[in-house]
C-alpha cells in the first residue's frame, strides 16, 4: 500500500508539475492584458506577454551578474533537440530577468516553441557563471495563441 501511495504521489507531482498557464491581468490602472507563464517549481519561470505588438519571451527568477548575457535554448521536439543561441540578451535592472526576444511571433524559435515538450535554457554569464534551467512545455501552443490573439 505504501508503495502504491508513493507511486501515485510521484505520478501526481509529475503531471501537476509546470505547464503553461494563461491569465488576464487587470491592475486597475492600465488596460487589461494577457500573460502566459510556466515554472519549474524551483522559483524560475518562463513568461510570454504582449509587448509593443509582439510576443515577448523571457525567463525570471534567475540572477545574473553581467549587463547582457548569451543564452542557449534547446527545445525537445519529437525526440530531437532544436538548439538556438541568442547573443547579448537584455537583463532587467534588478538582474533577475533575462529577455530572449521582443517578438517570438517572428522568431525562428516559434515552430520549436510550439511543438516542444521540454525546453532547456542555459544562461552564459561570464561573471557569475553558467546556469541551466528546464521547463515542461505542455500547452505551449495555446499559451502563445492566448497572447498572440490579444
Amino acid at each position: 500500500m505504501k508503495t502504491l501511495l508513493m507511486t501515485l504521489g510521484l505520478a501526481l507531482s509529475y503531471t501537476a508539475n509546470a505547464q503553461w498557464m494563461t491569465k488576464t491581468v487587470d491592475n486597475g490602472f492600465d488596460p487589461k492584458y494577457n500573460i502566459a507563464y510556466t515554472d519549474n517549481t524551483k522559483m524560475q519561470w518562463l513568461k510570454l506577454e504582449d509587448y509593443n505588438n509582439g510576443v515577448s519571451f523571457y525567463i525570471g527568477g534567475v540572477y545574473v551578474c553581467d549587463d547582457d548575457v548569451d543564452v542557449d535554448i534547446s527545445f525537445l521536439v519529437y525526440g530531437e533537440y532544436k538548439k538556438f543561441k541568442i547573443e547579448k540578451c537584455d537583463v532587467s535592472e534588478d538582474r533577475k530577468t533575462v529577455f530572449f526576444t521582443d517578438n517570438l511571433e517572428i522568431s525562428e524559435m516559434l515552430p520549436s516553441f510550439i511543438a516542444s515538450t521540454l525546453v532547456k535554457v542555459r544562461i552564459n554569464d561570464i561573471t557569475c557563471g553558467e546556469s541551466t534551467y528546464e521547463f515542461k512545455m505542455n500547452y505551449s501552443m495555446s499559451a502563445f495563441n492566448f497572447i498572440d490573439n490579444n
